[in-house]
């Protein structure tokens, strides 16, 4: 999905729930500080949207804007309503959403994870998609692994899942190394 395609898609559903503030919690997040998502991540063409005042709107929402929706058809890119409490997100993740708005927005606010919220909420995924997309975030330096240590101590997990994260992480990071290796 494109930086415009995103914006119609924001401010579409901006109307249609009556609300001027959604979070986004997918990898769409990246917009929050980077309008323009790196060629070499994960295509996507959903938008993982959920209403922040107006929550009883996303069935509206997904009749209209949704991956079986005639917008979808016509457009080829849809508004995945998905709810935040789906998500495995950090302690204190709301404090530090980031503003996504444009003036092609409309005036629509997408807000956004943190990306080392989303890189923590991704590794506790692990979809083979979110393995790739972890990888990219690490390669093109968005998430700070120091960072994402301390965040997936603050996951809604036990603390052994909490380990395996931690060893996946790093598994991530000694992987990103050889790859920067120079050839002997």
């Amino acid at each position: 999905m494109t930086k415009a395609e995103f914006e119609d898609l924001l401010k579409r559903a901006g109307k249609i729930a009556r609300d001027r503030d959604f979070f986004l919690i997918g990898s769409q997040s990246l917009r929050g500080v980077s309008p323009v998502v790196p060629r070499d991540f994960p295509k996507t063409i959903e938008a993982d949207l959920y209403p922040r005042r107006h929550p009883q709107a996303w069935s509206l929402l997904r009749a209209e804007l949704g991956n079986q929706s005639k917008f979808f058809k016509q457009h080829g890119y849809y508004l995945d309503c998905v709810d935040p409490g789906l998500a495995t997100l950090p302690d204190g993740w709301t404090e530090r959403l980031i503003p996504f708005r444009t003036p092609r927005t409309g005036g629509v606010t997408a807000w956004c994870l943190d990306p080392d919220d989303l890189f923590a909420s991704k590794l506790a995924a692990w979809r083979e998609k979110d393995r790739q997309f972890l990888r990219a975030m690490l390669r093109r330096k968005f998430a700070r692994p120091g960072i994402v240590r301390r965040r997936i101590g603050e996951l809604p997990v036990s603390s052994s899942h909490r380990l395996e994260l931690t060893q996946l992480l790093a598994e991530l990071a000694a992987e990103l190394r050889l790859q920067n290796k120079p050839l002997r």
